[in-house]
């Protein structure tokens, strides 16, 4: 078991690691370019207004220029931010698929290449070393890639190896092999949508982060079959925009932004992406509908106040480092909480808000029309019930009511 929880700590430390390498310079990007366009665009005006000056340019010509020079500014911005936006929401991907594939890799790895047979103390003898003579060490990623490549070899059916080759792939920018790798999984998976969606990521990498041609057609082939993938909606969004169809861009974020409800911070990015195709159509003279935001940010931040407090009977029978634990369940569902919050007693009486980032499980507390709230002091130090605990009713309240609710602990647990 400490052999595990070693193992649990360190995939931990090296997951945080490489996910913050890979996502943290996005902002840095986005700003570098906005900032390298509208430097140029600036003296390009300087020079206009020059000219202007000096009568080598009549009022109509300047003006003419400067508009043009508005428009170029628009384009040239918007396309950047789209293929940055398409590379970052590459790397989103890729940050997923790694927190879910780095420890599938690894732990596959070494019931392979490892020692598993070490962890039963009376199958191996610990001074009789390593049988399979590695000194100890970590294989490397260029290990890692050939183990990989000569699985393909010998069982090229293997759909998840050959998966796992092409994320190392992409790592290393061989995207182009990447791609060839992902499709290899698309064709053993009856063209799965998760495989389409990663294929198109990678042919689109190898064209400097355009969608256009083969990756929006995959893209779109994979939102056939999963219409409501966000991923997907996503791409199909920057692939339309690239196509100059504003108009189905903006569904498709629309839809991807009530999919992603619970993420405020792609909800925004995905509504400035919005805001930029109905410029981009307005200047090229294209009226566009926008059937609005289902996704009320303000309302889904809010959760659910709550106030906390013990029944004055009871406070003799309690210590102030006791745990407390507040949670909600679904009124028709398994008598697992969906949500959670963790307090002392000592914290008591307390104003507390239950809202999406205490949830147990993917999902947003208005995926659920009422839930089951109440809260309990756990003397045996648990979180399920036991006897002696200290509880409260459970109160049923509608998610999206707004109200506050009370729960008093005054029962006491037989």
């Amino acid at each position: 078991m400490t052999f595990w929880i070693i193992v649990a700590l360190l995939l931990g430390l090296v997951l945080a690691v490489l996910l913050w390498a890979l996502l943290r310079q996005r902002g840095e990007i986005v700003d570098e370019v906005r900032e390298r366009n509208i430097r140029v665009a600036r003296e390009k005006l300087k020079e206009l207004e020059a000219e202007y000056q000096a009568g080598n340019l009549d009022e109509e010509a300047f003006t003419q220029a400067k508009e043009e020079l508005e428009q170029e500014l628009l384009e040239d911005t918007s396309v950047a931010e789209q293929r940055v936006s398409v590379s970052a929401f590459g790397q989103r991907v890729g940050a997923v698929l790694l927190a879910v594939l780095l420890p599938i890799a690894s732990l596959g790895l070494y019931f392979v290449l490892g020692t598993p047979e070490a962890l039963d103390g009376e199958a191996v003898n610990p001074m009789a070393g390593n049988p399979h003579e590695k000194g100890g060490k970590a294989p490397t990623m260029a290990e890692v890639q050939a183990a990989l490549e000569k699985r393909v070899q010998e069982q090229p059916e293997d759909a998840e190896a050959w998966f796992m080759l092409g994320r190392i792939y992409a790592s290393l920018q061989r995207f182009g092999d990447a791609a060839n790798a992902y499709e290899k999984v698309a064709k053993l998976t009856d063209d799965h949508p998760q495989a389409l969606i990663a294929w198109a990521d990678a042919l689109a990498m190898t064209q400097g982060g355009r969608l256009s041609g083969k990756p929006y057609e995959l893209v779109k082939q994979a939102l056939e079959q999963a219409p409501e993938d966000t991923t997907a909606l996503w791409l199909a969004g920057q692939g339309a925009r690239e196509a100059g169809d504003y108009q189905n861009a903006i569904y498709y974020w629309r839809q991807a932004e009530a999919g992603l409800a619970d993420q405020p911070e792609y909800v925004e990015e995905l509504r400035g992406l919005i805001a930029a195709a109905k410029k981009m159509a307005a200047s090229q003279g294209i009226e566009v509908e926008d059937p609005g935001s289902s996704v009320d940010l303000k309302a889904a931040a809010a959760g659910i106040e709550l106030e906390v407090r013990l029944s004055p009977e009871l406070k003799e029978r309690v210590k102030p480092d006791e745990p407390l634990f507040i949670f909600a369940k679904a009124v028709n569902g398994p008598p697992m909480p969906v949500a959670a919050i963790r307090m002392t007693v000592g914290d008591l009486p307390a104003r507390v808000t239950l809202n999406d980032s205490h949830l147990l499980r993917d999902g947003k507390l208005t995926d659920h029309k009422q839930l089951k709230i109440g809260a309990r002091i756990a003397r045996s130090g648990e979180p399920t019930a036991a006897s002696g605990d200290l509880q409260s009713a459970e109160v049923v309240v509608e998610t999206t009511a707004g109200k506050p609710v009370e729960l008093v602990i005054d029962q006491v647990v037989p």
